[in-house]
């Protein structure tokens, strides 16, 4: 009970702070304390995010943070996303599917480290908030992460989003699409539900506690320490999947 209380309150408040939903904190957390399988631990995570996004969600909006109808067409496609990303989680090989995440990673945090301002043509473009749902959907339901971690990085380069809108919109997209993935993977099981929910309860405060610290801290701030953090998300991937 304990470790999972510990790695609820550490993703909760990264969620808050990052805009992410907790599961690339919680997936690699739950693989080194518990000695469960990695996709089954995809699955748990997945429950967490339900609880810990919802929670980061309000506390954006109560902050004052306003959204478009985009983000309805960033709903849609992060559920079709998660839910195939679910269904393909037990077919496909997840070494070589996290090595070209964590490539990916790379990328993108070194983008956000060299550029200073974004700003796109594609603004307020309904096909790339489909897109980007459905893309970061699919690795949701793969990993068990909320998808905030590639969803973030494209709303600010092809969105023209800054990043504390980029935040907020992925973790609203982030609730229905973990919800998704969870129910596809864990609707037979209730003890891992169980499990899920105890990791997403515990992460509530902590969610809390880092949203309204993220609007305190200055914009380029936030940008520097999100590129930061996937870039050594990215280099964990990378060791773990060497092995």
């Amino acid at each position: 009970m304990l470790p999972l209380f510990i790695i609820g309150s550490i993703g909760g408040f990264l969620s808050g702070v990052l805009g992410i939903g907790g599961g690339v904190v919680f997936v690699p957390l739950l693989t080194y304390f518990t000695d469960q399988d990695f996709k089954i631990n995809t699955g748990i995570s997945s429950m967490a995010v339900v609880f810990v996004a919802t929670t980061s969600s309000i506390t954006y909006i109560s902050n004052g943070q306003s959204f478009s109808i985009n983000i309805l067409y960033l709903i849609f496609g992060g559920i079709l996303g998660g839910y195939l990303g679910s269904k393909l989680t037990f077919q496909l090989d997840t070494k070589t599917l996290q090595r070209i995440f964590a490539i990916l990673l790379l990328v993108v945090s070194y983008k956000m480290i060299s550029t200073s301002g974004y700003s796109s043509q594609y603004e307020g473009n309904i096909f790339l908030y489909l897109f980007i749902g459905v893309f970061s959907g699919i690795l949701s339901g793969l990993l068990g992460i909320g998808g905030g971690i590639v969803r973030i990085p494209l709303l600010i380069f092809f969105g023209g989003l800054g990043n504390l809108p980029a935040q907020g919109f992925s973790l609203i997209a982030t609730v229905p699409t973990a919800l998704t993935a969870a129910y596809t993977k864990l609707k037979n099981d209730r003890e891992f539900a169980k499990r899920g929910s105890i990791v997403g309860i515990s992460g509530i405060l902590g969610s809390v506690l880092g949203g309204n610290l993220a609007f305190e801290l200055p914009q380029e701030f936030l940008n520097t320490s999100f590129a930061i953090f996937l870039l050594l998300v990215s280099i964990n991937m990378l060791v773990k999947t060497s092995r």
